[in-house]
């Protein structure tokens, strides 16, 4: 075992006696019950290691710290059996005591009390009980949670000791099963503690290794220089131009190809933040965040890895520049940070005051784009004649394009890369993960980053390469060989399968015809309200790993689910036209981070916006809030039309309240200083008022206005007249005089006559709003 593992492993596991004794299994504190469940792990397993690193749990607090125990304890384990010397595991131990402490940095004040539970870092005053983090289950929601009880304990570590049973005992097998029973137990049981017992003791292995790495000794720990000093560095990684990237392509790239687009991205970024791990002999735990294009890692201030980051930055931005024709670009950066800046000191948020340092970096590479391709404008040979790929735009020598594989006129030119996003695009929806290898692989759907093949892996072959990143489980399949790295691999990649092919995905036409009244297709945009600022605040590596990881959960892991209709008891009375299909007409071409982007039949992308809110708002605690863009349009508007359109809107949206949380619906026409976009609640209470009065269902207007289509469409208009003049009374009049000749003044008493309240608000009256509901149903009766 080699010293840098040992490290990497302690710090794993030093806090493992937590929640085994609040199972009261043993008897002691949480050191000595976790050494005791380390220990009796060995004997179960035959894995002596296993007794190696039960010292990390029984040394890893102040009162212990005693260097002849120490010593003696490590002798009677016999460290050169692992290839190890007792100074060597001595060091280990300081190292692994002094990362518990700077990853404790956080802790809540309080009184601790076993019964508490881990409460939602988006809202304090809800807690969750410590179950098994899976999958495709239930979404776990915060509660009002009081107490726990030694039952909830004893399947954690009963759960917790089979799985280590069956891992081999490496970081990356290690990782996921701590990250399947841990997720949902607290670090700490002081009042209100939201970082996760999983996310605290992966970044104290992520301090210890980086400490490690610095060359930190057990006398720098002793004369406290590793607080002191600037021995860190928070590394970050940010891509600009996602977007254009995507979706700016021609009208000649499908869904599939779409799809394709953002999954290479996401691949692009695995490869980056693994070949960094890499060359600096970090560990996964190492990794912050890495979400929706954006990382965040801990490593250590060399001069050594400074230069490996150099090289590697240098490398990843030329490597876009000239893949990618200068659309998608990396903005990669460093800030060298003492140990006491992964906390806060005091009232002073330390680690927020770094990451701001680190974030001016990055502002400053994404104003000087490129800046590290030594030779931007130089151009092929003399003899080279250029032509531009017909799908992305890409300038390339006429002798690199090929004949696009996506369509049936062998005279449309394409990019190698294009191409093989074709063929990536045609294997997603089999793919369970990716072999990623710096060997070139045969066979279809392979693509490459800027350090290694991406290999579509369906399942059926014995993974061979360098990494496995497998699909939406912690399980590692027990066919994966020694020599494999293991990475969990989080997308939401639902897909209406195509009529014709279930292993194809429905295109936009297809998926347009399956709507309800006006064949269109729906598109959908949404974000998280403000997160940037929230995820700022945090004070600790720990809490802001927790964060994330609970929010690319959602967009990630349970995204999936709720279009698929589970979780109905959360969602409540939300606006929609029909019963939710057993099979959605719906394709997510991308979501992770805090947002996503999805297409399909355009009233059921309609409802699924109110079913991503009502769904988010429970899992948050009603702690966090999202808005999103919904648009409507002919299955042939190219694709970078729909996505500005909904970006637009969504920005609009935004811009409306201080307090964000809103939906734009439909497009809509309204005076100046007036809103467009509506409030969740406030949409969901006129579909509530009006939809009962109107719709029927199932395409149909309700009874009483059968044969009146041209009713409501005059309502409309007279809201237009509203909208020209809100200070007239004309359009009162005129909307008087319309329902009460067709009798139906009684169905729509709130648009007779004028608001006065309202009005002396010099707030709109409600005819102003009645057309987010109008416009949609009139939509749905559309034969």
């Amino acid at each position: 075992m080699e010293l840098r593992e040992l490290v990497s492993l302690g710090g794993l596991l030093h806090d493992i006696g937590k929640p085994v004794q609040r199972a009261g299994f043993y008897s002691g504190d949480h050191p000595k019950q976790g050494a005791e469940f380390l220990r009796e792990l060995a004997r179960s397993t035959g894995r002596e290691e296993y007794k190696l690193l039960a010292l990390f749990s029984e040394f890893h607090h102040r009162d212990y710290m005693d260097e002849t125990e120490m010593r003696k304890k490590i002798r009677e384990v016999r460290p050169e059996r692992f290839g190890l010397g007792d100074e060597d595991v001595l060091r280990a131990l300081w190292i692994v005591y002094e990362a518990d402490n700077l990853s404790s940095a956080e802790r809540e004040e309080g009184k601790p009390e076993q019964i508490r539970p881990l409460h939602s870092i988006f809202n304090r005053e809800k807690g969750y009980p410590p179950v098994t983090l899976e999958f495709g289950r239930e979404l776990p929601v915060p509660g009002d949670i009081e107490s726990l009880t030694k039952l909830n304990y004893e399947r954690v570590v009963n759960g917790l000791r089979e799985d280590f049973k069956k891992a081999e005992l490496r970081v990356d097998r290690i990782l996921p099963v701590l990250e399947k029973h841990l997720t949902f137990v607290s670090s700490v049981t002081a009042k209100g503690n939201v970082i996760s017992l999983y996310d605290h003791m992966r970044m104290t292995s992520a301090i210890a290794l980086a400490m490690l790495k610095a060359g930190c000794t057990a006398e720098d720990v002793a004369t406290g220089r590793c607080k002191r000093e600037k021995r860190f560095l928070l590394i970050e990684g940010d891509f600009s131009g996602i977007q254009d990237f995507i979706y700016e392509v021609s009208g000649k790239g499908t869904l599939k190809y779409l799809r394709a687009r953002s999954a290479y991205l996401e691949l692009i970024s695995w490869d980056i933040i693994l070949e960094i791990l890499n060359r600096l002999g970090l560990t996964r735990a190492n990794v912050i965040f890495n979400a929706g294009g954006h990382f965040l890692l801990l490593g250590q201030n060399t001069e050594g890895a400074i230069k490996e980051l150099e090289s590697i930055r240098k490398h990843v931005v030329e490597w876009l520049y000239r893949e990618f024709d200068g659309k998608l670009y990396l903005a990669l950066d460093w800030e060298a940070v003492s140990g006491e800046e992964l906390g806060r000191k005091g009232e002073t948020n330390l680690f927020a005051g770094a990451r701001k340092r680190l974030k001016e970096k990055l502002n400053i590479r994404k104003l000087r784009r490129f800046c590290e391709v030594e030779d931007p404008f130089r151009g092929p040979e003399a003899s080279e004649r250029l032509e531009e790929c017909a799908v992305c735009g890409k300038e390339a020598p006429e002798g690199e394009l090929d004949s696009f594989r996506l369509g049936d006129d062998p005279s449309v030119k394409v990019c190698r890369t294009c191409n093989e996003l074709v063929e990536l695009g045609k294997e997603l929806p089999k793919v369970k993960g990716f072999i990623l290898d710096r060997k070139a692989h045969e066979g279809k759907g392979i693509t490459k980053g800027p350090f290694r093949h991406f290999i579509p892996y369906v399942g059926e072959q014995m993974p061979m390469g360098e990494i496995l990143l497998l699909k939406n489980t912690l399980d590692v399949p027990g066919n994966l060989p020694g020599g494999i790295e293991f990475v969990p691999y989080l997308v939401a990649d639902y897909f209406k399968p195509s009529a014709e092919d279930k292993y194809a995905v429905a295109d936009f036409e297809e998926l347009a015809e399956n709507s309800t009244g006006t064949k269109r297709l729906g598109v959908l945009k949404g974000d998280v309200d403000n997160l940037g600022l929230f995820f700022m605040d945090m004070d600790s590596p720990s809490k802001l790993a927790t964060a994330s990881r609970f929010m690319d959960y959602f967009f990630k892991a349970y995204l999936n689910e709720i279009i698929n209709g589970k979780f109905e008891y959360l969602m409540g009375e939300i606006p929609s036209l029909g019963n939710w299909p057993k099979e959605p007409d719906i394709v997510v071409v991308y979501a992770g981070g805090d947002d996503f982007f999805i297409v399909g039949a355009w009233d059921q992308v309609f409802e699924l916006a109110f079913r991503i809110r009502e769904a988010f708002r429970a899992y948050t605690g009603n702690g966090r809030t999202l808005s999103a863009a919904l648009g409507y349009f002919h299955p042939k508007t190219p694709i970078y039309r729909m996505a500005d359109a909904v970006s637009e809107r969504l920005e609009k949206a935004k811009r409306e309240g201080s307090d964000k949380d809103r939906v734009f619906v439909i497009e809509r026409t309204a005076p100046q200083g007036f809103p467009v976009a509506y409030r969740w609640e406030q949409y969901e209470e006129l579909w509530k008022a009006y939809k009962p009065r109107v719709y029927a269902g199932n395409g149909k207007l309700a009874k009483e206005l059968e044969s009146k289509k041209g009713l409501l469409w005059r309502i409309l208009e007279l809201r237009e007249l509203y909208v020209r003049d809100p200070k007239g009374v004309k359009w009162a009049y005129l909307i008087a005089y319309l329902l009460g000749r067709h009798k139906l003044s009684s169905l729509f008493p709130e648009l007779v006559g004028i608001d006065a309240g309202a009005a002396l608000k010099g707030e709109p009256q409600p005819i102003y709003w009645v057309d987010g509901v109008l416009k949609v149903v009139l939509m749905a009766v559309r034969g």
